[in-house]
């Protein structure tokens, strides 16, 4: 009985066969969920972000006071309970996102959606995925 050496099996076969030979079966190279895997340097990597608007009012020294009877003045309250009544003005909310955006790109990150899930606001970045 005659039988072909691996050389010879290798020329006797098809040539669709000989170029498959040569490459990994691609069937390895597919995800669970049936995607091609990709090599590392075509990679993303996603950070999903939700942006929480903050939609309560600030006390009112004006509202403690008729609460209270006008048994004290607003000017009283707001002296007397400054970490209730008396902030600091906040940065204009384009002025705060503006630095978070400047911060997320500064670490390679690039903004390519934003998108309401519910009552949230998602913020959906990308970058390459770091080795």
């Amino acid at each position: 009985m005659a039988t072909d050496t691996p050389e010879e099996s290798h020329h006797s076969r098809h040539p669709e066969e000989q170029a498959k030979a040569g490459r990994p079966d691609p069937v390895e190279n597919l995800d669970a969920l049936g995607g091609a895997i990709l090599p590392e340097h075509e990679r993303w990597e996603y950070c999903v972000i939700h942006v929480n608007e903050d939609t309560s009012q600030q006390p009112s020294a004006t509202a403690a006071s008729q609460k209270l009877g006008g048994s004290m003045s607003p000017d009283f309250i707001e002296e007397q309970f400054p970490d209730q009544y008396k902030r600091k003005p906040s940065p204009h909310p384009a002025e705060q996102l503006g630095r978070f955006l400047n911060k997320m790109g500064s670490k390679g990150w690039m903004l390519t959606n934003i998108t309401n899930l519910g009552p949230l606001q998602m913020y959906i970045f990308r970058r390459r995925k770091l080795p």
